[in-house]
């Protein structure tokens, strides 16, 4: 868990939110109200989303009208198998870590999990496995739309069957094309 973890304000502008991230270096910041309890949290993708949509600077919009409102959040005393399958089951890659009175604590990130194993400290061995990072990282990783989705009308994707193209109507006479 990373303890020292700077937020925002639901006020703030999102410029101010991406400056954090980038002095951070870090892709979300938990959005906090004025007692430090999480009321949500937004990410480099909603700033960059939210702009492109409401067509404002960053500057000129403010963090809660992008911020996620939704926050799965876990308790200091989850184990990393918890929280990993809390982020598998929500399709999440960050987990603000709260108190009793949903007070932001720190955060708890996929790789934060993937570190813990790498370096042996699952706290006690709860069961989290490289395995259950796997698919925890694969169900995060899917997409709304799934990759293969037709685009257009007759399309062909990976999945779907191949048909035949539909039987060609008579020929037509064609005219000559001319450049000027």
């Amino acid at each position: 868990m990373t303890r020292d973890v700077r937020a925002c304000s639901p006020d703030d502008t999102m410029g101010e939110a991406a400056q954090v991230m980038w002095e951070n270096d870090c892709g979300c910041v938990p959005v906090v109200d004025d007692t430090q309890r999480v009321v949500g949290i937004i990410t480099d993708r909603d700033l960059a989303m939210a702009a492109h949509l409401q067509g404002v600077a960053l500057r000129d919009s403010r963090v809660s009208s992008a911020m996620a409102r939704d926050v799965k959040c876990c308790s200091a005393r989850d184990t990393p198998a918890m929280v990993q399958a809390l982020m598998q089951q929500y399709r999440i890659r960050r987990v603000p870590v709260v108190d009793e009175q949903k007070r932001l604590l720190g955060i708890i990130t996929l790789g934060d999990l993937a570190y813990a194993m790498s370096s042996q400290q699952t706290l006690g061995g709860d069961g989290m496995t490289w395995t259950a990072i796997a698919h925890t990282l694969a169900a995060v990783s899917e997409p709304r739309v799934p990759r293969y989705a037709p685009r257009f009308p007759g399309s062909v994707t990976p999945s779907s069957p191949r048909t035949a193209p539909p039987a060609a109507s008579a020929p037509t006479q064609s005219r000559p094309v001319t450049h000027k």
